[in-house]
């Protein structure tokens, strides 16, 4: 990793937001419920819907299908922009679609949206957010929707809006604010079909198309030999242990409970000044730093402001 980790403008699952006036802090339980809803409307609606996924200067426009049958889940995610990319799921099976082979080594596949919202870390969304909730009347996509505002506590972490339909609580928008208010990332559904008659065939790789399963490796977990002198309030490390990359890497995972900052330290042999590069909400920090005689190569890569990602970088080390 003498490099950035490749910062690529990946689907990543939607969120939503308000504007108008808020509740109060009161409403969050209520907003925490809301939320824990919305996780579960992923997996157990059937929905075809077309969202626009805006990041700084770059829209792309997407279609995202999902289905039950016979207790297997189908998901279908298309780039209706570029070169027509489709990534299949098919219950714990993932295939990469690419119209032909050239395409296939040229592009890297995106990841399938939804997947940061598995659960709801309540513990920790409450010690970095206030959470409050607008019932008014509000409309995205030609339906109803209820907007949820997580706003951070402090300046370590970003703000988010999200929309969600009344009637079923699905993600219909996203936003992602920084501390100024300004709008870094949104995730809109323009169009969305909650009764969609979808079949078997409707997730079935075209013929001709060249495809590639896309086997999401479990990394060897091993002892974590690092530690931070100080974290933001609501982040810890997700995993007790760190986990075994390749030529030595070894990664540990921050969050707190909606942002996540990816840690990455391996032996190198030569000294590195800080560097910093941003991609929209994604900043990403390098540096090296030395522990006796050794040097080391320190890369992190976060949804956070720069500020969170420079702090971070000064305060790892070896873990006593």
């Amino acid at each position: 990793m003498a490099l950035f980790l490749p910062l690529r403008a990946c689907v990543i699952a939607l969120i939503l937001v308000v504007a108008g006036n808020v509740v109060a802090s009161s409403s969050t339980p209520e907003a925490l419920q809301l939320l824990r809803n919305m996780t579960q409307s992923f997996s157990t609606l059937s929905y075809d819907g077309v969202f626009i996924h805006s990041e700084s200067v770059h829209m792309n426009s997407m279609r995202v299908r999902h289905d039950s049958m016979g207790g297997v889940e189908y998901e279908s995610l298309v780039d209706l922009d570029g070169d027509k990319i489709e990534v299949l799921r098919i219950g714990d099976k993932i295939i990469c679609v690419y119209p032909n082979e050239l395409v296939a080594n040229m592009q890297t596949p995106f990841k399938p949206p939804f997947k940061r919202f598995k659960e709801v870390e309540s513990d920790r969304l409450m010690k970095g957010y206030e959470m409050v909730v607008n019932s008014h009347s509000h409309r995205v996509a030609g339906r109803d929707a209820i907007v949820i505002k997580l706003i951070p506590k402090d300046a370590y972490r970003y703000g988010h809006e999200f929309w969600l339909d009344k009637e079923n609580h699905f993600l219909l928008k996203h936003d992602m604010i920084r501390t100024d208010g300004k709008l870094l990332e949104r995730i809109q559904f323009t169009s969305v079909n909650f009764s969609p008659d979808l079949k078997r065939a409707d997730f079935v790789p075209k013929k001709g198309s060249y495809q590639e399963p896309i086997i999401e490796s479990q990394p060897r977990r091993i002892k974590n030999l690092w530690q931070f002198d100080w974290l933001p309030e609501g982040f810890s490390l997700v995993w007790p242990e760190a986990r075994s990359l390749n030529h030595g890497t070894s990664m540990l995972l921050l969050s707190d409970g909606m942002a996540t900052v990816s840690v990455f330290v391996e032996p190198t042999l030569q000294a590195k000044a800080m560097s910093m590069l941003s991609m929209g909400a994604t900043i990403a920090g390098e540096r090296s730093f030395k522990v006796d005689d050794q040097f080391y190569l320190l890369t992190m890569v976060g949804e956070v402001p720069e500020t969170t990602i420079e702090k971070l970088m000064a305060v790892l080390m070896p873990r006593l």
